[in-house]
C-alpha cells in the first residue's frame, strides 16, 4: 500500500543537456550523469547514510526520509549532508563544464515500486523550474522553519544555533533573498590540497564561463546562466580571496566579458 514520508527532496536538471549531447561523446555523457549519482554509491536506498537517488535522462531526483534507519536513533545532519553532497557535485560538474540548476525542499512524497509523486516532489520541481532561474541550486526557506520542530533534520551531536552555523556556510544568499548552495566554497572547503587545488579549480571554473559565453555581446537566455555564474564567480573571490598579483588572474574583468558593464545589479 502506497504512503507518503517526510523527506528532504532534491530535484536537479542539466542546463543545455540537448547542446552537450550533440556536443560531446557518449563517453563524456555517461561521466556527467554517473557524478549526479556519485554522492550515493553503495547504499543507495534512502536508509541509511546515502540519499535515494532516482535517474531520468537529464535529471535526477535525490530523496532522504527522515524516518530511515539512520535517524532511528538521532538525526545524522540529513540537511547538511544533503547541501555538502549537492555542492560537491555542482563543484565537480562546473569543473567540466556541465552546469546544473535545482531546487531541495521538504516534504511528503511516495517512491516504491517506480511511482514517485507527492506534493513534496512537486515543491521541488516548481523550485527548479520555476524559482532557480540560474545554475544554482536553490533552498526552501520552508526547510529552516521545520528545523526547529524536527530534529531529525539535524545532527544528534549539535544544538540547533551550531547546525544552522554549520549549515550557513554551505549557502549563500542572492539579491533576490533566495539561498542557493555556494558551490565554490563547498568544494573548496573539501578539496585536497587547497592551496594548489583549489586555484587550479577557481582558473578553470573561470575558463569554462568565457568559453561559454565567448565574444557575444547580447544578452539572452543562454548567456544570461552564464552571466550569472561569472558573477557568483567574482562575488566569491571577493569575499573569500585576497587579490593579489598572484591571484589577480582568477577574476573575470570587463574586458574579458563585456556582458559585466550592462549588469548595474548582482544577480547573486
Amino acid at each position: 500500500m502506497a504512503a507518503y514520508r517526510k523527506a528532504l527532496i532534491s530535484f536537479i536538471d542539466i542546463l543545455g543537456f540537448r547542446q552537450i549531447v550533440g556536443s560531446r561523446n557518449c563517453d563524456e555523457i555517461s561521466i556527467a550523469l554517473k557524478t549526479m549519482r556519485k554522492f550515493s554509491e553503495g547504499d543507495d536506498s534512502g536508509e541509511e547514510f546515502n540519499a535515494r537517488v532516482i535517474q531520468f535522462s537529464d535529471s535526477i531526483i535525490r530523496i532522504r526520509p527522515l524516518d530511515s534507519k539512520t535517524n532511528e536513533d538521532g538525526g545524522y545532519g540529513a540537511l547538511f549532508h544533503e547541501l555538502l553532497d549537492i555542492g560537491m557535485m555542482q563543484g565537480d560538474l562546473a569543473n567540466n563544464n556541465i552546469y546544473i540548476r535545482g531546487g531541495v525542499t521538504i516534504g511528503d512524497i511516495s517512491y516504491e515500486s517506480g511511482n514517485i509523486f507527492g506534493p513534496g516532489f512537486i515543491r521541488a520541481y516548481d523550485l527548479e523550474s520555476k524559482i532557480a532561474n540560474y545554475p544554482r541550486i536553490v533552498v526552501d526557506r520552508k526547510i529552516f522553519d521545520a528545523m526547529k520542530i524536527d530534529k531529525r533534520l539535524y545532527s544528534s551531536h549539535n544544538d540547533l544555533d551550531d547546525e544552522i552555523g554549520y549549515i550557513a556556510r554551505e549557502l549563500k544568499r542572492g539579491s533576490d533573498g533566495i539561498h542557493f548552495i555556494d558551490y565554490l566554497g563547498v568544494t573548496l572547503n573539501n578539496i585536497d590540497e587547497p592551496h594548489i587545488g583549489g586555484y587550479s579549480f577557481l582558473k578553470q571554473h573561470k575558463t569554462n564561463i568565457l568559453g561559454n559565453i565567448k565574444s557575444t555581446s547580447e544578452l539572452d537566455g543562454e548567456t544570461g546562466k552564464y552571466l550569472w555564474a561569472a558573477m557568483y564567480h567574482n562575488q566569491f573571490l571577493d569575499s573569500e580571496i585576497e587579490k593579489n598579483e598572484d591571484t589577480l588572474e582568477l577574476w573575470i574583468t570587463e574586458e574579458e566579458l563585456p556582458l559585466l558593464e550592462t549588469v548595474l545589479d548582482p544577480l547573486v
